[in-house]
């Protein structure tokens, strides 16, 4: 009984936190929620550039540097928890299943091409996802990270430190750029 609680809650909570920040941020205001869900739909729709470009808009509408970095590693982090908790489930959900096999298959592809990402582990798969390489980021860093072996916890934790790096990076080089000109 508590295994199959347990095996509930790590299904629901990555969406009870996703809901949470939703909430929090309608709280915050029609003008709040409306920049916030702007950088969230390019950094997660643009499949090619996605964090390149919604760095610079997220500071383009106004947010703060440490207001923007925290939502892009918070929702990156929601993704990974639910990914590195719910891997094999998540194959199995009608329509999310497709989407989590293909995630799965560009795992396989980057694995391939960035051998040196199995090497070294726990750094090799921070830096995969740091670097946004074609079919990197948080949801392939999450299933590579299995792929490889690692336990979830540290998958979880090398995700969000590699989106921690390159979301700071980009932001301090959009600062830097915008002062510049």
């Amino acid at each position: 009984m508590k295994m199959r609680l347990l095996v509930v809650a790590k299904l629901i909570l990555p969406f009870c936190l996703a809901a949470a920040a939703i909430v929090v941020l309608s709280l915050a205001g029609e003008e709040v929620y409306t920049k916030y869900a702007t950088v969230f739909s390019i950094y997660s729709f643009i499949p090619f550039g996605g964090p390149i470009a919604a760095v610079p808009a997220g500071l383009g509408l106004g947010i703060s540097p440490v207001g923007l970095v925290a939502f892009i590693v918070f929702s990156d982090a929601v993704l990974a928890m639910f990914l590195v908790w719910n891997f094999d489930y998540a194959k199995k959900i009608p329509g999310l299943g497709r989407l989590v096999e293909h995630v799965e298959e560009n795992g396989n592809k980057a694995l391939r091409k960035y051998k040196w990402a199995r090497k070294f582990g726990f750094i090799g798969l921070v830096l995969l996802v740091m670097f946004p390489f074609q079919w990197t980021g948080s949801a392939v860093g999450s299933i590579v990270g299995r792929l490889i072996g690692m336990p979830p916890l540290t998958t979880w934790v090398a995700v969000v430190l590699g989106t921690f790096m390159r979301t700071t990076i980009l932001t301090l080089v959009s600062l830097g750029v915008a002062s510049f000109l």
